[in-house]
């Protein structure tokens, strides 16, 4: 199978690659800016198509010909409008799949993305899922949308405050639940989808290991730590700064305030039980032992 893969160099593309290179048997051709950062997967025989994804002729160019596209948007982090930027590439994907009749597509969405509104840079992801679906349909194409929960990696941007405060600040209250999982768990059911040639039409699947709520999680964190760890909601203006900090825009940090403050109303949680959903084989728990443990303490 020939398959275009945008986003290479992340957890989630990176670990998709080295699924599919050591099962065999598919031409995978990467969408990258700078094929250095890929050259561990080219030695081993996929391809390396460079360019920018905001350049729409240069997708069309890189995806010509594939059986698959496996598409996650890239977040812009310093966009003046980050959920604009989001449906700009969504677009470009779109025009992609009708230019070169991509039979099959992959896209990486997120929990909560059957909302509209209401859920910050989620609400990009419903406009990709629905801009994707009528590009693949008018060609006759099937596309399964992968709707992950949060990343427990989301808590490497809590390292500081938890290695000098024992603290997790989050603008979200600490009874709120929210379904987690593991990026290396998300890429291993996106390769398993991905050489599953058997679905058919426009399909979603969600994926979580559990929900946890936010105190739950701080406690599990500061046991792996074997300190205690607390959460401590702070109020939306706070986030928006400490994300300013951290090199957001206005408009990111401002949607990523909003889809913390929708997690209490629900708007991110899962929709499939457990027996219908893609479960994540990485509790919290063995994630904080051996990942958040030993980053707060390097």
């Amino acid at each position: 199978m020939k398959i275009a893969i945008t986003t290479p160099t992340g957890n989630i593309g990176s670990w998709l690659v080295e699924n599919l290179l050591h099962e065999g048997g598919h031409q995978l051709r990467l969408l990258c800016r700078d094929p250095v950062k890929v050259r561990k997967f080219t030695r081993r025989g996929a391809g390396a198509v460079k360019g920018d994804l905001n350049d729409p002729e240069y997708v069309v160019d890189a995806t010509r010909g594939v059986d698959l596209l496996f598409w996650l948007t890239p977040p812009r982090f310093d966009a003046d409008d980050f959920v604009g930027c989001q449906r700009r590439l969504g677009d470009i994907a779109a025009a992609a799949i009708r230019a070169n009749r991509i039979p099959r597509v992959v896209n990486l969405s997120s929990l909560g993305a059957q909302h509209a509104a209401g859920h910050g840079p989620v609400a990009g992801l419903h406009d990709i899922e629905q801009a994707l679906n009528a590009a693949v349909l008018e060609v006759g194409g099937s596309i399964c949308h992968l709707r992950p929960a949060a990343f427990y990696e989301n808590y490497f941007m809590a390292l500081s405050s938890i290695r000098t405060d024992g603290a997790i600040y989050l603008p979200v209250p600490g009874d709120a639940k929210l379904a987690m999982i593991a990026t290396r768990d998300v890429a291993d059911a996106a390769a398993s989808v991905v050489t599953d040639t058997s679905w058919r039409g426009v399909q979603v699947r969600e994926l979580y290991a559990r929900e946890y709520s936010h105190d739950e999680a701080a406690r599990i964190i500061g046991e792996a730590l074997g300190k205690p760890v607390r959460h401590v909601q702070v109020p939306p203006e706070a986030a928006v700064q400490a994300l300013r900090q951290f090199g957001a825009s206005e408009s990111t940090a401002r949607a990523f305030v909003e889809m913390y403050q929708s997690i209490p109303r629900g708007l991110l949680a899962p929709e499939l039980s457990r027996e219908q959903a893609i479960i994540g084989a990485t509790p919290l728990e063995q994630f904080a032992r051996a990942t958040i443990a030993p980053a707060v303490q390097d």
